[in-house]
């Protein structure tokens, strides 16, 4: 089967206008803590950790939320060998999930198109992945997440995190 961000695009934009619900614009700047799980580049094994903000700009429909996000990290790889570098990542997604207007627990699936990882010294590698987050909303606009992370970059390299972090939801018309 053929994947087509068209065919799926189509049937967002159907979905949002056939809703009796209106819906709404979806902003959500957050920051937060990279923690790795693990990581590799061939048979080195590394761990990295960091901080990291971005945004989620989509619709909110009642309960369905849909869009792109945006963040930048700055993380601290340290090889199994020993050493330390820095690797400024940033991640471009479209994201999918559940998230009720009042306070509680909201769910999200998200594809990272575009993942680049430039290190202090050396070129950019890119690549993607993929993220499955759950926030619990203790206000309408504040919000504890945990996002489980899984990338792979072109040149082989592949790391597991989980994100931690605050946001702020708040919809406009």
């Amino acid at each position: 089967m053929k994947f087509s961000w068209k065919k799926i695009s189509m049937a967002l934009i159907a979905l949002a206008i056939s809703s009796q619900a209106m819906a709404l614009i979806l902003i959500e700047p957050y920051g937060g803590y990279d923690f790795s799980l693990s990581g590799e580049n061939g048979s080195q094994k590394f761990d990295f950790s960091g901080v990291g903000y971005g945004g989620r700009l989509g619709l909110q429909l009642t309960s369905l939320m849909f869009g792109v996000s945006y963040d930048m990290m700055n993380l601290d790889f340290e090889p199994d060998g020993g050493g330390k570098y820095s690797v400024d990542q940033t991640n471009l997604g479209v994201f999918f999930g559940w998230s009720p207007k009042l306070d509680g627990f909201r769910i999200w699936g998200e594809y990272f198109i575009d993942v680049k990882n430039k290190p202090e010294t050396g070129s950019t590698d890119s690549g993607d992945g993929y993220g499955l987050g759950l926030g619990w909303k203790f206000k309408p606009w504040l919000a504890l997440n945990a996002e489980y992370r899984t990338w792979k970059m072109d040149e082989g390299s592949k790391g597991d995190s989980i994100f931690v972090s605050l946001s702020l939801p708040f919809d406009i018309l």
